[in-house]
């Protein structure tokens, strides 16, 4: 069993080399002894340490490679009865993220010791937790991350499909989904009607979006998602419709910002040496300017509308008269 704890290190660093006698009788002494619940292990000066207590060296490196044990350990059970995974030393919301998800979830959501009934009562309000959780911590990034347990929490879709209690869970998902998606949907449709302070941030707003949208597709085509939709489907649940109307406006709204960031990055470089330049030097700039946004007022879908190009005459002008005063 040892071997299978070297195995599933995965630390910068870290070779199977680095162990050492000690090492080993401290993984044996977490192997066997019931009373030692835990084994961290971390990397310092190229050395592998290990520790059953979040000393303060252990705190205080970049990453920390833990298992934890949730029965006895046996040879023939040994990956159900480890959970392990590794904690990046960050934000304070970024560890309690990895941390829930990685150690507390797995041990809540795949026990098969909890009473049921205390257990379903408690899924419920971790999820939600957890829902808001993730959306907090990626929103500082601007980016939009769905929330969905890791493990094989969903059985078979005709068996989940007839699980209410499972079927009003992943409900309760897939609102919390609906109104992150109906916000970012929103955004764009009020960005249109909101003043911004220029070109460059018009752009940057655009490169921003087309990332978050295009992590929120690659979200929605994964497997586990595609599952919960399934038995949502086959359970006929009422909430289902809004939220793949919203997903596919998702798709669209993506098309558009991949459709608005290739004819926008032609301006960066005019709009840059704008922003910095002498009076005098922005008569000799503004054509090649203009150029770029006749040319995207031309061939571009989006930015073909009347109220589009108005802003753009808008925020040039703007500029303008910034420079000039």
């Amino acid at each position: 069993m040892i071997s299978w704890l070297q195995g599933h290190i995965q630390l910068p660093g870290y070779d199977v080399g680095l162990w050492s006698v000690e090492h080993e009788e401290k993984a044996a002494a977490f192997l066997n002894n019931p009373r030692l619940c835990q084994l961290l292990c971390y990397m310092s000066n190229g050395k592998l340490h290990f520790s059953a207590t979040l000393d303060t060296e252990a705190t205080s490196c970049e990453k920390l490679y833990y298992f934890i044990r949730s029965e006895e350990i046996r040879l023939n059970n040994i990956d159900m009865s480890i959970h392990h995974g590794m904690l990046s030393r960050g934000t304070a919301m970024q560890s309690l993220l990895e941390a829930m998800g990685q150690v507390f979830g797995p041990q809540l959501f795949e026990s098969s010791t909890w009473p049921e009934s205390v257990k379903r009562d408690l899924s419920g309000h971790v999820h939600r937790f957890m829902g808001s959780l993730t959306e907090s911590t990626f929103a500082a990034s601007r980016k939009t991350v769905l929330y969905l347990p890791s493990g094989k929490f969903l059985p078979s879709v005709p068996t989940a499909a007839k699980n209410k209690e499972l079927v009003q869970q992943l409900e309760s998902i897939v609102i919390n989904w609906t109104r992150q998606i109906k916000g970012v949907v929103n955004s764009q449709d009020s960005h249109y009607h909101t003043e911004v302070s220029g070109p460059l941030e018009e752009i940057e707003f655009w490169c921003t979006r087309k990332e978050d949208l295009c992590g929120i597709l690659q979200q929605l085509q994964r497997a586990d998602v595609c599952r919960v939709v399934c038995v949502l489907e086959a359970s006929k649940s009422s909430y289902l419709a809004r939220f793949l109307s919203l997903a596919r406006r998702i798709h669209e709204n993506s098309v558009e910002a991949n459709d608005n960031v290739n004819f926008l990055k032609n301006l960066v470089t005019s709009c840059k040496i704008l922003a910095s330049a002498d009076p005098a030097r922005i008569c000799c700039i503004l054509p090649e300017l203009l150029g770029h946004i006749r040319m995207i007022w031309t061939l571009s879908g989006i930015y073909l509308s009347v109220n589009c190009f108005t802003y753009w005459n808008l925020s040039s002008s703007f500029i303008d008269a910034d420079r000039l005063l």
